[in-house]
């Protein structure tokens, strides 16, 4: 199943499968079309639903508007998904609802934007604008703090809210005014000494085509700092599968990878480097297999270029079916429904599949449909799994779906799971919460550190502590160590997760709540 038909699952299942009865049968959504100003018939929702052919960015944003979802929230999982793995969309089509600003509205939202009042659909909107001219005249310091203040958001968003600032500066990143200044202000804040989050950021390069950016991946491999090391692995992975590199940079790779490979971690603690070697071309690959000495890699590496998932289906099939049923059952429906077969292959994917960036967009289109509750559900149960693999996928789809009501459940699981590598995903679901930490959690969490803690798990309680702008982050501020002391600083001056306004609600609520 393609692109498009992704795309048109999306807004039919948001259509018929959303809180309101009348807007799930096509007549009074073709009624309430009407009263927006869009006049279409049967025939043509049928054909926008039916995934035959790439529709105008105006669609889905006319789904968010008629059915009340947040600005840019299926507008942002379609133009990325459309961009990984479709044709693309061009600059006049990104703009969603909004037609040519006015330049008071231009000016109105460059200061929400500056000033970091902005939500991201106005992140969205604004890009949009810009990106439909090829010559934009800014200052120069009005570009800089433009960029500066994006990146920054980008670090802390949460749910929904990443997701569309990621799509702005996504486009942003391909605007020939905008694309140095926004590779500097990414640059700058990636290779800062103490900064604690990177990928979400630096993923932003795998936007870019020029040999410029695929100079800085190469370089950020060799880092001394071991979570740039992972994210630029995770970008050259997306570059390769996009053919961003020439021949010279792919045999630069190779020694990364069979570095990785050699190493005794699990499966999930060089899933990045995994990735990349899976994505190599086949000569590439050829040149680099007599230099894996480390059997199971060599196998794992092998079965998933061959098969594309991370384990073999037969292993995980049953989990995942039984999975996929439970959450069509307990999604609320308004009329009986045949099983949904997308549902159970975004479910695999988001999962398995050996392709990170198809993970993540799998994610993605299960966060901004109403199945997000119950996926949620059952991912949180997925995640006290014994398969250490599974477990930790089911948290890092939990990074994209939220938490619903379920809180204090993730709390409590993170507090007791023994596996550090897990326990570090945990962890960042923690941070990615909307309901802040209570004090007596934050130091729990804190209190289980000791100095065996892999720096993995370390990190990841930083995280959880800075993201949710706990007071025991400005107590360790003033340790003058370098850990805690300087992380801690750090995750001051950053300040704690932006949730938009504008998106309401926890999972449950059948909001969409996708996160990092």
């Amino acid at each position: 199943m393609g692109c498009d038909q992704r795309i048109a699952w999306l807004l039919t299942t948001c259509r018929i499968l959303g809180p309101d009865p009348v807007l799930a049968r096509r007549d009074g959504f073709i009624k309430a079309l009407a009263e927006k100003g869009v006049h279409v018939d049967s025939s043509r929702v049928s054909r926008w639903e039916s995934g035959l052919q790439p529709l105008p960015m105006r669609v889905p944003a006319t789904y968010e508007s008629v059915l009340g979802a947040a600005e840019g929230s299926l507008v942002a999982v379609v133009a990325g998904l459309r961009r990984a793995f479709g044709n693309g969309t061009t600059p006049k089509d990104a703009a969603g609802r909004e037609g040519d600003l006015s330049d008071g509205d231009v000016d109105r939202l460059m200061s929400l934007t500056e000033s970091g009042r902005a939500h991201g659909g106005q992140w969205l909107r604004l890009a949009g604008q810009l990106n439909r001219y090829d010559r934009v005249y800014l200052r120069k310091r009005d570009w800089q703090d433009l960029c500066g203040q994006l990146v920054s958001e980008l670090a802390a968003s949460v749910g929904v809210g990443y997701v569309r600032r990621y799509e702005a500066a996504a486009s942003l990143i391909r605007h020939p005014r905008a694309q140095r200044h926004l590779t500097r202000a990414l640059g700058s804040f990636v290779t800062h000494p103490d900064t604690q989050v990177v990928a979400p950021v630096l993923n932003l390069l795998a936007e870019v085509t020029d040999e410029a950016a695929g100079d800085l991946v190469l370089r950020m491999l060799g880092s001394e700092h071991r979570d740039l090391r992972r994210a630029a692995a995770s970008v050259a992975a997306v570059k390769v599968a996009r053919g961003h590199f020439e021949a010279e940079a792919l045999k630069q790779l190779e020694p990364h990878v069979v570095g990785s490979l050699r190493r005794g971690e699990s499966l999930d603690g060089r899933l990045d480097f995994f990735d990349l070697a899976v994505q190599l071309p086949e000569d590439c690959w050829d040149r680099i297999q007599p230099a894996v000495r480390n059997r199971r890699a060599f196998d794992l590496v092998t079965r998933s270029r061959q098969g594309g998932e991370l384990v073999p289906w037969t292993q995980t099939s049953t989990v995942v079916k039984e999975v996929a049923s439970k959450v069509q059952a307990e999604t609320p429906a308004h009329h009986p429904s045949e099983p949904d077969l997308m549902l159970h292959r975004l479910l695999r994917e988001s999962l398995l599949h050996a392709h990170k960036a198809r993970r993540h967009h799998a994610a993605l289109l299960l966060a901004a449909s109403p199945y997000a509750p119950a996926v949620s559900r059952h991912c949180l149960a997925l995640a006290k799994q014994q398969n250490d693999l599974l477990a930790a996928r089911a948290w890092t789809v939990l990074m994209r779906v939220g938490h619903g009501d379920r809180q204090d459940q993730v709390v409590l699981q993170a507090m007791a799971e023994p596996r550090a590598s897990i326990r570090a995903r945990a962890l960042v679901n923690v941070g990615l919460m909307d309901v802040p930490l209570r004090p007596d959690e934050a130091q729990v969490l804190w209190s289980q550190l000791d100095g065996a803690t892999k720096p993995v798990e370390r990190q990841a309680t930083m995280f959880a502590l800075g993201m949710a702008g706990a007071a025991k982050v400005a107590e360790l501020a003033k340790d003058e160590s370098d850990w805690p002391g300087r992380s801690a600083r750090w995750w001051l001056d950053q300040g704690p997760a932006r949730h938009d306004p504008d998106v309401g609600g926890p999972a449950d609520s059948q909001q969409l709540a996708p996160a990092r």
